[in-house]
């Protein structure tokens, strides 16, 4: 019962018994009648007074409760949220390290200025760590340099790409295999030994370019494992196409052997390897991929730049391209002048 009914009550109650106290008034015989009456009222009153008090009592309690079961939920939510950050915080710098291992183990940009009179790397990791990552390294007169894309991206991208580097190591610099077609070859031996009874998916695994150049004769070799090269002469791009195989692993499938590829570099051609990130990002007003098309026509509309400033230019375009769509891959572009 509200208050407002409460009072509505006593009011109905004083109308009823007020005739009986006017005529109490008249007959002094009538006096006891009217102290009844008075003394009803009071108690009624009192009655009424302490099922308000306690009404509003338990009312106060119910509140009180409420207020104690929210304060015990908010702590137990800060508690949360404060747990939560601080494994956030030391996951976030555990791959920020893991970042700096991935980084140290990948060709320097100087080592690059050394290999090429002009070039560039474009590499934006979807998250900290990623799976695509390039490697370079000069041999003699040899030049080697791959753009490689392993599965997924993350944590488990970057461990691919410590085992691509592994392997790139051991077959090119400590069994001195030169030729791109049999470094993969071999680097899928390299595979099968690693995951040697392992369950794996079947797309474990790595697309990529790999060129081989010979800066005395200018005689460039590629081999690619889904991924091709594009060499832009005379404003013209040349797509050498890789084999429609993965290095990795085998997994019950049979694995031909790459196919190696020859090209007689001239002065001033320009030579582009990517992974699949740039083309497949989503993005421009209706919300579609950037896809190949749109990035030999880019590629071409730039070619003329420097490479350094190519780099810029196509940063600056996926930026532009992508918005505040979230980036949907790990990025990596390479181009380089292999001859003056």
């Amino acid at each position: 019962m509200s208050t407002k009914h409460a009072c509505r009550l006593v009011l109905v109650f004083v109308f009823l018994a007020m005739p009986a106290l006017l005529k109490a008034g008249v007959s002094d015989l009538l006096t006891n009648r009217i102290s009844i009456y008075i003394y009803l009222i009071f108690i009624f009153l009192s009655f009424l007074n302490l099922f308000l008090f306690r009404h509003r009592t338990r009312s106060l309690r119910r509140s009180n409760k409420t207020l104690r079961e929210k304060e015990v939920n908010a702590r137990l939510v800060l508690k949360q949220k404060n747990v939560l950050s601080s494994r956030y915080k030391d996951i976030e710098d555990s791959l920020k390290y893991a970042e700096r291992i991935q980084r140290a183990m990948l060709t320097k940009p100087g080592d690059f200025d050394k290999m090429f009179s002009d070039s560039f790397i474009l590499q934006k990791p979807k998250d900290i760590v990623g799976g695509d990552f390039y490697w370079g390294k000069k041999i003699g007169n040899l030049i080697f340099l791959a753009a490689v894309d392993c599965t997924g991206h993350g944590v488990p991208g970057a461990f691919m790409s410590l085992i691509g580097l592994e392997l790139f190591r051991q077959v090119i610099s400590v069994k001195k295999i030169y030729t791109p077609a049999k470094v993969l070859d071999e680097m899928n031996v390299g595979f099968d030994e690693v995951f040697d009874n392992m369950d794996v998916s079947l797309r474990d695994g790595m697309d990529l370019a790999l060129c081989v150049i010979n800066t005395k004769t200018s005689k460039l070799e590629y081999a690619g494992a889904f991924n091709p090269l594009y060499l832009v002469r005379n404003k013209e791009i040349i797509e050498i196409k890789g084999d429609n195989i993965m290095v990795g692993p085998d997994n019950g499938f049979e694995r031909s052997g790459f196919k190696n590829h020859e090209v007689q570099l001239e002065p001033q051609d320009k030579i582009y390897m990517f992974s699949d990130g740039y083309a497949d990002q989503f993005g421009g007003p209706e919300g579609k991929k950037f896809k190949y098309r749109r990035f030999r026509h880019l590629l071409l509309s730039i070619c003329d730049q420097p490479l350094r400033a190519q780099r810029d230019i196509l940063d600056r375009s996926m930026n532009d391209w992508r918005g505040n769509i979230e980036q949907v891959d790990d990025i990596l572009v390479i181009g380089a002048m292999p001859v003056q």
